[in-house]
Formats: C-alpha cells, sequence, structure tokens
C-alpha cells in the first residue's frame, strides 16, 4: 500500500483538479474579454487562497480565487477607482519566536481591506513570515495560461514567502504602480 494512498490524499488530488478546472475556465473568459495585463502582484492569505492587483486599460483589476477545497469561482473587477484602506500588521515575537517550537513567531507587514462591487472585502495580505506573494508579468503568468498545469498544480505554490526585506518594496510597488 503506498504511503499516500488514502481517502485524504484522493480528496486533496480532487480538489486540486476541481480548481484547475476553475482556473482553465477563468483563463479562457479572460482571454476573451482581451484581459492582458502587462504586470501582476500575487498575495496569498492565510486561508489558502490569493488575491492580486493587475493595471489593465488605465485601472487596477482585481482577482480573488476561490478557496482551496471549497466552493466559488475566480472572481474579476475592474472597478472605476478603486476603494481600498490599509491595515499595519505588528505581532510582536514570543518566547523564542518560534524556534525550536517555542513561543509564537512575529508578523509584520499590512492588509489592505479593498471592497469589492458587492460590499464585501478582499484582503491582500503583505506580512512578512505569514503569507507568500508573486509579481510576474503577462507572459510568465501561472493564472492567464490557457493551458493546463502539469500534474497537481496550484498557483498558491508559485509564490515565494515575504520577507521583511521585501515590505518597502512591495507597499512601493503597490502605492507606486498597481494602486496609483
Amino acid at each position: 500500500m503506498p504511503l499516500f494512498d488514502s481517502s485524504a490524499e484522493k480528496l486533496r488530488k480532487e480538489n486540486l483538479k476541481i480548481l484547475e478546472d476553475k482556473r482553465l475556465r477563468f483563463a479562457e473568459e479572460l482571454q476573451q474579454k482581451g484581459f492582458k495585463p502587462e504586470k501582476m502582484l500575487f498575495c496569498s492569505t492565510e486561508g489558502g487562497q490569493f488575491v492580486a492587483l493587475a493595471r489593465h486599460e488605465g485601472k487596477t483589476a482585481v482577482i480573488v480565487s476561490p478557496v482551496f477545497g471549497q466552493e466559488g469561482d475566480f472572481l474579476l473587477e475592474c472597478p472605476d477607482e478603486l476603494q481600498w484602506e490599509k491595515e499595519d500588521v505588528f505581532e510582536k515575537g514570543t518566547g523564542l519566536n518560534g524556534a525550536f517550537g517555542f513561543g509564537k513567531k512575529g508578523a509584520k507587514g499590512f492588509i489592505l481591506h479593498i471592497t469589492l462591487s458587492d460590499g464585501s472585502v478582499a484582503k491582500l495580505h503583505v506580512v512578512a513570515g505569514r503569507t507568500s506573494y508573486l509579481e510576474t508579468d503577462y507572459k510568465h503568468n501561472p493564472l492567464l495560461k490557457t493551458k493546463r498545469r502539469r500534474g497537481d498544480a496550484n498557483i498558491i505554490w508559485d509564490l515565494v514567502p515575504i520577507e521583511p526585506g521585501h515590505l518597502d518594496k512591495l507597499e512601493s510597488r503597490l502605492m507606486d504602480y498597481y494602486l496609483a
């Protein structure tokens, strides 16, 4: 009996297949709409999904992924004027800052609360030590490719952890390019 031959592993693989099917449908819809952003910034949430910002036709577009293993589809909004608020995050580490299982690792960064057209809020997490990010151009964008990804892929796995040294650069990029 193989190591990963369990009902939980089968469910995980099925959820990955469902997520990739949703991504492919979404990528095809975006291609039909002519959505070709020059750059896109993905940020993960602590819940296993991502929120992305892109510039399209002079507007900031917001893309929200479904939560892994739950109902829902990808969402794209291109409002005329993006409404958002910034919340600073700072949690002091305790004990040995989580090393060797002692204490809790601290966190530093911010969360952008972006108001969507239906009144709900998408949260773009830029928090060192907790979330991850990826800024990519159109040619290498894992969301917009209309070809199925190999294996049991998930876009969230392409994102890299946010380190404290990334925070100033990411904040500057967000303010000067995506939220301008």
